[in-house]
């Protein structure tokens, strides 16, 4: 009787020991699966990559004639000294979509900005006003391109524009010192 009970407590254990081993033999067929899922980059992300923004600049499409916002992506580290002179920098270099334009002179220089408050003076050189590309009415989607553009940053509200540092030049009907404020089309 003892040998009986022996021999079936042995079989328990066999059995046991058995449906363990059938248990991590599927189961490790399931996680073999769940490591498949995983997503693995092909390569690190640098930290020029996490440095990139979005700005938006706002152009006059050819067809419509109404302010569109091309979004370019940049380097933020270039926006730490002075983050005005870049953003109209990128400006006047003109969209990248032939669908869009700014109506300036390649000729046009930034001369300077300068913060008061929260109106930001922008001086432009003579070429804004002498060599202006577009038509008759235009003048003020340029204004409002540079407006618009400048205003995405939170601490300016509004813009003033100078030529070679001087008050009261006119682009067209439009006197450039006036404080300009952000419209939305």
């Amino acid at each position: 009787m003892k040998s009986k009970k022996i021999y079936f407590i042995s079989i328990g254990i066999l059995l046991i020991i058995l449906g363990v081993i059938l248990w991590a033999y599927f189961n490790r067929d399931e996680q073999v699966i769940e490591k498949s899922n995983e997503i693995v980059p092909k390569e690190e992300i640098s930290d020029e990559q996490l440095r990139n923004t979005i700005i938006s600049l706002y152009f006059i499409d050819n067809e419509s004639g109404e302010l569109k916002i091309e979004s370019k992506l940049i380097d933020a580290k270039k926006l730490l000294n002075n983050p005005y002179e870049e953003i109209i920098n990128l400006w006047l270099q003109g969209p990248e979509n032939k669908k869009l334009k700014n109506n300036c002179s390649k000729n046009v220089k930034l001369n300077n900005t300068k913060l008061e408050g929260d109106c930001l003076s922008v001086d432009f050189s003579k070429e804004f006003i002498e060599e202006f590309t577009g038509e008759k009415g235009e003048e003020s989607k340029v204004i409002y391109g540079i407006v618009n553009s400048l205003t995405e940053l939170t601490e300016i509200n509004s813009v003033k524009i100078l030529i070679d540092g001087e008050e009261n030049k006119y682009l067209g009907d439009f006197n450039l010192s006036e404080k300009y404020f952000r419209i939305n089309n």
